[in-house]
């Protein structure tokens, strides 16, 4: 599938309690002439940015405004959320599967695709069977996927996750011609443009360590005579 090729995938540091651990050695620290007020005066090196963050909605009412808006979708979800600092004792059981199954990837970010960094790196734990369809569908696909990590009927996954798969994570609208938009990802994009699928993620707290999200999508159409606006 195309789209993967644009997921950066999650990283050691995200079970590390600072970055600093996950980072490569210096030029200082591997070549000793490297060192002095010219190396240390180096900027520092950019981090990557998250998956979450590349495919968040870039879209708003005036970018909207040229086109047309049909086969629009909600769903609704619950799960438990952790942060990184909570992996000891709370999720002792999965934590060594969990470590093993995010060595050395991106962190694909928190809501928005915002990555937090260090402890403050969430992860929603959700049954398998309280995801879509068409999400467990993919994640069996996908069998070299980096974003869900599967322990028999449990799966994890940070919030910057949902975000590249958006439209799996929504049912067809009602009218006939809407019931197999959003079963596939090629039309997707985080910003609108002529029979392309958009779509958001919006989040609340519904008690200690649960959160509600849901998940929004829709088909959007350039009218007659109508120009693509700008942010």
């Amino acid at each position: 599938m195309k789209l993967l090729a644009l997921i950066p995938l999650l990283a050691t540091a995200a079970f590390a309690s600072t970055d600093s651990s996950a980072s490569p050695p210096s030029a200082s620290a591997a070549n000793p002439a490297s060192s002095g007020p010219a190396a240390a005066s180096a900027p520092p090196t950019e981090d990557p940015t998250p998956v979450g963050a590349l495919w968040t909605a870039s879209w708003n009412s005036t970018t909207l405004a040229p086109y047309t808006q049909s086969c629009a979708s909600r769903s609704t979800y619950k799960g438990t959320i952790y942060k990184l600092a909570q992996l000891y004792p709370d999720l002792e059981t999965f934590a060594p599967q969990l470590k093993v199954f995010y060595n050395k990837q991106l962190y694909p970010g928190s809501w928005d695709g915002i990555d937090k960094h260090g402890n403050d790196r969430e992860l929603i734990k959700m049954d398998m069977t309280d995801l879509p369809w068409k999400v467990r569908e993919w994640i069996k696909k996908e069998s070299t996927q980096r974003h869900y990590s599967v322990h028999d009927d449990i799966v994890f996954f940070a919030p910057g996750a949902i975000y590249p798969i958006l439209p799996l994570w929504v049912e067809g609208g009602d009218e006939v011609e809407c019931s197999d938009v959003f079963d596939g990802l090629d039309a997707y994009s985080n910003e609108p443009a002529d029979g392309k699928t958009i779509g958001k993620v919006s989040h609340k707290e519904s008690g200690e360590g649960e959160v509600e999200f849901t998940v929004e999508a829709l088909q959007v159409k350039l009218q007659a005579g109508g120009e693509r606006s700008e942010l």
